[in-house]
């Protein structure tokens, strides 16, 4: 018979083994930490500049297709004499370039705002993720764990697990530290309107 503590050695020495996990909410991160807070509100302000700059060029477009549209109609009048026509065929032709060439502008300054925009997603969502791994170390040291990681790679786990709570936390605290101040800018003071002088002939009062 073999004996029972080889066994139990063995089993003891594969649990000790075990890394001590930690698990992080990466959705969570993106919702509680101020800098991807602040960062997300920079990148909404720059949608809706670009969006309002689209919707200029789109309204210049459809004032010339009305143009476009208006000429055309006043080639087709019958009572239009050859030179007429031949006048409203070189406006149209003219008006219908410039019309092309606004509608490609639009086509290509919302191409490059979309790109613009994904890229600084991009690059937000790296410096998070790269904040979030200094942090994640230093929560890992703290509470002597071996490994963290993303929770969207796991199926099932114990609340016990997450960290990702201390993570933020560090997150924070660490951002408002190195976080500019921004100091508000008094507004300037009012004009300071000097008496009116005396009129000519005028002698001041007498002491």
């Amino acid at each position: 018979m073999k004996s029972f503590f080889p066994l139990l050695f063995a089993a003891t020495s594969v649990f000790a083994a075990t890394p001590n996990v930690g698990l992080v909410d990466e959705q969570e991160i993106f919702k509680k930490y101020a800098k991807a807070a602040d960062l997300q509100a920079e990148i909404r302000k720059s949608e809706e500049s670009a969006q309002a700059s689209v919707n200029e060029r789109i309204k210049a477009v459809e004032l010339l297709q009305t143009e476009l549209q208006a000429i055309d109609k006043r080639g087709q009048d019958p009572m239009l004499s050859e030179n007429g026509k031949k006048a409203v065929g070189a406006e149209f032709q003219q008006k219908n370039a410039t019309f092309q060439q606004r509608r490609a502008d639009l086509q290509n300054f919302v191409a490059e705002a979309r790109n613009a925009i994904q890229q600084r997603v991009g690059e937000m969502n790296k410096q998070i993720l790269a904040d979030a791994r200094v942090q994640a170390e230093k929560v890992a040291k703290a509470k002597g764990l071996n490994l963290i990681m993303g929770k969207a790679s796991v199926l099932f786990s114990d609340v016990s697990l997450d960290v990702t709570e201390d993570v933020i936390k560090e997150l924070n605290v660490t951002y408002k530290a190195t976080a500019p101040v921004v100091v508000p800018v008094a507004p300037p003071a009012a004009p300071v309107t000097p008496a009116p002088a005396p009129a000519a002939g005028d002698k001041p009062a007498a002491k």
